[in-house]
C-alpha cells in the first residue's frame, strides 16, 4: 500500500510526537507544589473582649518545667486579630474559615447590638468563609439573613442597638455556608453549599454545613421553614462535584464535633478521640481531605479515616494552623496543623517557645467603642451575691467550670428563676447548655444586668408542660441515654445534667451503665424523687417549667417533653426578665445547696 507524501509526511510527524509521548518526553513540566496556609477558628460566639478566665479565656500548654501544663490567659479578637496577622504574613496563599456559632449565644456587648459588633470586628479580622452553627439559628432564618446581608434590626433603635456606625449595617463580608440546610419554600440551601478559593494555579473548595440534629438544640422557632440533611451524604456528593469540576483540595467546615481526654492544647495524640463527629468523618469518601469541626467546645487535630480532624476550642482562646502542599491537578500531597493559642498580654510569663501578643490597635479601638456603647445598660446593677456561683461544683476558680455532666449551684438558681418568674407549677429545670457563666463574686457582690446576659444570653421565653412522675423519671433518664452520653462528657461520665429548682430533689446511680437505647436507661434511683421533701407519686400529673428551647422541645435530646407532655403553654415571659426579677427579690443571693444526689 502506497501513501501520498504529504500524508505519509504528516504521519510520520504525529507518530513521533505520540512516542515522545509515551517515553516521557513532553516539553511541558509537572506544575510545581503549592502550600496553602488555612487559618480555622470555631464557636467564637461573639467574644470580641477577653473571656473569663473560667469561661473559655485560658487554656493549658505544654510546658518543660511543668509536667502537668501551665494555664495562661487567651482570647480577645484585639489578640486575635494580631495572632492571624502574623500566620497570613507566614504565607501570602492564605484563608481565614470558621466551622460555626461565630455569632448567637454571645455576651452582652455582642448581644446588645444583635451581634453587629461581633460581624463588624470578624469582617476587619479577615474572616472569608464559614459554615452556619446551631446558634446561628437561635433568632430565626430571616435574622441570620440579615446578619449575612445587611439592613436594620426590626424593633431596634438605630444608632443605638443597631446600625450602630453611620445609621447602617452592611453585613457581613465572610460567607456563610449552608450545604445541609434547604428552604423547604424553594427547595435550595438557605446559603451556598461552597466556597472555591484559587491560590495560583491550585484551588481549594470548602463544603459549610452544621450538624442534622440542628432542630433539636435550637429554639424551634429558628428553625421554622427549614429542613436539615444527613452530614456525610452531603459532603460526600458536594466533594465529588467539587473534584469533578477540577478543585485540587476539599476542606469541610462542619458544626459538628467531638472530644478527646487531653489535658494540654495541641496534644496530637488525641487520647480517647469521641463523639458525633466520627462516624460522620469515617463515612467520607477520598475526595475530602480536612474536616475543620466545631460545636462541642473541645480541641483537637487528629487524623481520621485518612484525613485531618481540627477543631480549635471556643471563644477565639485559639487558632488551628493548617497547611496543605498541593500540586496543581493531582491534589493534596501533604498536610500538617497545629493548634495556636491566642496568648494575651494579661500573662506576664509564659512556657519556653511561648510569646505573648500585643493589641492590634485598631481592633482594639473598635471592640472599646462597642463595649462602650452598650455599657449604660450593661452596668446597670440589679442585685449582689454573697459568693461565687458557678456552673460545676466540682471546679475551682483556676480552671474552666463547663461541665454539663454535672449540677452546679448557677444552674440551680437558673431552675429557682423559672420555677418563681413563669407560671405556676411544681418543679423547674435548666438544660445546662442553657447556663452560659458563673456569676463572680465582685465589687462588694454586685451584679449587674450584663452579668446576667452573659450568664443567659438567648433570650428564652418560660414554657411549661404537665407531666406525671413517671414521664418524669423517663425525662431525668434521657440525661445519660445515647443521644446526650454520646454528645457530651464530663467529670461525671457522660450525659446532659438537669438543673433542677430547690422543690426538686432524687437519687442517682453511676454503678448503672450509661448510653442506654432512648427509653431503657435505669440510673434514676427507684422512690427516690421528692417534691418539697414528700415522695412524688408517680401517677400523679405535675406542672413543670422549662424554656422555649425544651418546650416545645425536643431541646438537647429531651425528647419525652415532646412526646408526653401536655398542655404545653408559652407564659411570654423572657428568661431575662425573670432573672432580674428574681435578682432584685433575693438580694445577698447565696450559692444554693445540691439538690441531686450520686450514688456509688
Amino acid at each position: 500500500m502506497q501513501f501520498p507524501v504529504k500524508r505519509l509526511a504528516a504521519w510520520l510527524a504525529a507518530s513521533s510526537m505520540l512516542a515522545l509521548a509515551a517515553c516521557g518526553g513532553s516539553s511541558s513540566n509537572p506544575p510545581d507544589p503549592v502550600t496553602v496556609k488555612v487559618i480555622a477558628m470555631n464557636d467564637f460566639h461573639g467574644n470580641i473582649e477577653v473571656p473569663a478566665a473560667n469561661n473559655g479565656g485560658s487554656v493549658v500548654l505544654k510546658d518543660p518545667a511543668n509536667a502537668a501544663g501551665t494555664t495562661v490567659r487567651s482570647g480577645g479578637a484585639a489578640y486575635l486579630a494580631t495572632l492571624i496577622k502574623q500566620l497570613r504574613a507566614s504565607n501570602a496563599n492564605n484563608i481565614v474559615v470558621g466551622a460555626g456559632d461565630m455569632v448567637g449565644a454571645s455576651p452582652v456587648t455582642s448581644t446588645l447590638t444583635h451581634d453587629e459588633a461581633t460581624v463588624d470586628i470578624l469582617n476587619q479580622i479577615g474572616l472569608e468563609v464559614t459554615s452556619v452553627g446551631n446558634h446561628e439559628f437561635d433568632h430565626g432564618k430571616g435574622e441570620l439573613q440579615r446578619l449575612q446581608n445587611g439592613g436594620c434590626y426590626v424593633g431596634g433603635t438605630v444608632g443605638k442597638d443597631t446600625c450602630i456606625n453611620g445609621g447602617v449595617f452592611p453585613g457581613a463580608s465572610y460567607k456563610w455556608l449552608s450545604a445541609n440546610v434547604v428552604d423547604t419554600a424553594s427547595g435550595k440551601t438557605l446559603f451556598p453549599a461552597t466556597y472555591v478559593k484559587k491560590f495560583g494555579k491550585a484551588s481549594v473548595g470548602f463544603i459549610g454545613l452544621t450538624l442534622k440534629g440542628t432542630p433539636a438544640v435550637v429554639t424551634s422557632t429558628g428553625v421554622v421553614g427549614l429542613n436539615f440533611l444527613d452530614e456525610a451524604t452531603t459532603i460526600n456528593s458536594y466533594a465529588a462535584q467539587l473534584k469533578k469540576d477540577g478543585v485540587d483540595a476539599v476542606v469541610v467546615l462542619i458544626h459538628q464535633g467531638g472530644q478527646t481526654t487531653a489535658s494540654t492544647l495541641n496534644d496530637q495524640s488525641c487520647p480517647n478521640l469521641s463523639g458525633d463527629i466520627l462516624p460522620i468523618v469515617d463515612a467520607l469518601g477520598k475526595d475530602v481531605d480536612v474536616v475543620v469541626s466545631g460545636h462541642t467546645h473541645q480541641e483537637y487535630v487528629c487524623k481520621r479515616n485518612g484525613k485531618l480532624l481540627t477543631s480549635t476550642g471556643f471563644y477565639g482562646s485559639a487558632v488551628t494552623d493548617i497547611n496543605l502542599t498541593i500540586v496543581p491537578g493531582t491534589g493534596v500531597t501533604a498536610v500538617a496543623a497545629n493548634s495556636v493559642p491566642v496568648i494575651n498580654d494579661l500573662n506576664t510569663t509564659v512556657p519556653t517557645g511561648y510569646s505573648i501578643l500585643s493589641k492590634d490597635a485598631t481592633i482594639d479601638a473598635a471592640v472599646q467603642s462597642y463595649v462602650n456603647l452598650a455599657a449604660t445598660l450593661k452596668n446597670q446593677v440589679v442585685g449582689s451575691i454573697t459568693a461565687d456561683i458557678k456552673r460545676a461544683l466540682l471546679a475551682n476558680s483556676s480552671t474552666p467550670t463547663r461541665d454539663e455532666t454535672a449540677e452546679g449551684p448557677m444552674g440551680d438558681v437558673m431552675a429557682d428563676v423559672y420555677l418563681s418568674g413563669g407560671p405556676q407549677a411544681d418543679i423547674a429545670f435548666i438544660n445546662p447548655g442553657g447556663v452560659r457563666a458563673d456569676l463572680i463574686y465582685k465589687n462588694g457582690g454586685a451584679v449587674t444586668y450584663g452579668d446576667l446576659l452573659t450568664v443567659a444570653p438567648f433570650g428564652n421565653v418560660l414554657a411549661t408542660v404537665d407531666l406525671t412522675g413517671a414521664q418524669i423519671v423517663r425525662l431525668l433518664e434521657q440525661q445519660w441515654e445515647a443521644p446526650n452520653c454520646s454528645a457530651k462528657t464530663g467529670a461525671n461520665g457522660c450525659g446532659r445534667m438537669l438543673q433542677p429548682s430547690s422543690t426538686f430533689s432524687y437519687s442517682w446511680d453511676a454503678a448503672k451503665p450509661a448510653g442506654a437505647a432512648v427509653g431503657s436507661g435505669n440510673r434514676v434511683v427507684a422512690g427516690s424523687l421528692k417534691l418539697n421533701g414528700a415522695a412524688m407519686d408517680m401517677s400523679k400529673t405535675y406542672r413543670v417549667t422549662l424554656n422555649s428551647f425544651m418546650a416545645p422541645g425536643p431541646g438537647d435530646n429531651f425528647s419525652v417533653v415532646t412526646t408526653s407532655g401536655t398542655k404545653v403553654t408559652n407564659s411570654g415571659v423572657i428568661d431575662i426578665d425573670a432573672f432580674v426579677g428574681y435578682m432584685k427579690r433575693n438580694p445577698n443571693l447565696a450559692p444554693p445547696a445540691p439538690r441531686v444526689t450520686r450514688l456509688n
